[in-house]
């Protein structure tokens, strides 16, 4: 009994330390950005039409972002982009919550057809539009909602 229990404390310390490790390196990563993620046309698994509650983490490789889902960061998804659809926007805190004063948004197209829209604190332009810095340069033409 005593060996039982020593040995599932041991098992949850373990777990803690994995968790608090992947919250720490990701934290600490430069290239991740916070931000909000949802679908605006098409189907994808595990997106919904409207702002989620929690922000992730993102990072791009190459012309995939990957996407930390979770309490601890530690569901990991490569979304494939074929295309950024036109320019970085700033968005008002009443459109997406969490992301700071002045939050920006960039529409991107998927390989497999669905549109997303990615918000991010306005910080991190640079870091949102990855490879796609055509999309940083061009001219802000404000919220959609507005026109």
């Amino acid at each position: 009994m005593v060996w039982t229990v020593a040995a599932l404390a041991a098992v949850v310390a373990i777990g803690a330390i994995l968790v608090v490790s992947q919250v720490v390196w990701t934290r600490r990563r430069h290239d991740l950005f916070r931000c909000k993620i949802r679908l605006t046309d098409g189907w994808l698994p595990g997106y919904r039409t409207t702002w989620p509650k929690r922000a992730t983490r993102a990072v791009w490789a190459r012309d995939v972002l990957v996407v930390f889902h979770g309490v601890a960061f530690v569901r990991v998804e490569g979304l494939p982009v074929a295309c950024a659809q036109g320019s970085v926007r700033t968005l008002t805190r009443r459109d997406v919550s969490w992301l700071g004063r002045n939050p920006i948004a960039l529409d991107l197209v998927l390989d497999c057809g669905p549109r997303l829209e990615v918000a991010a604190p306005a910080s991190a332009q640079s870091l949102l539009c990855g490879p796609y810095l055509v999309a940083e340069v061009q001219p802000d033409r404000g919220s959609q909602s507005s026109r």
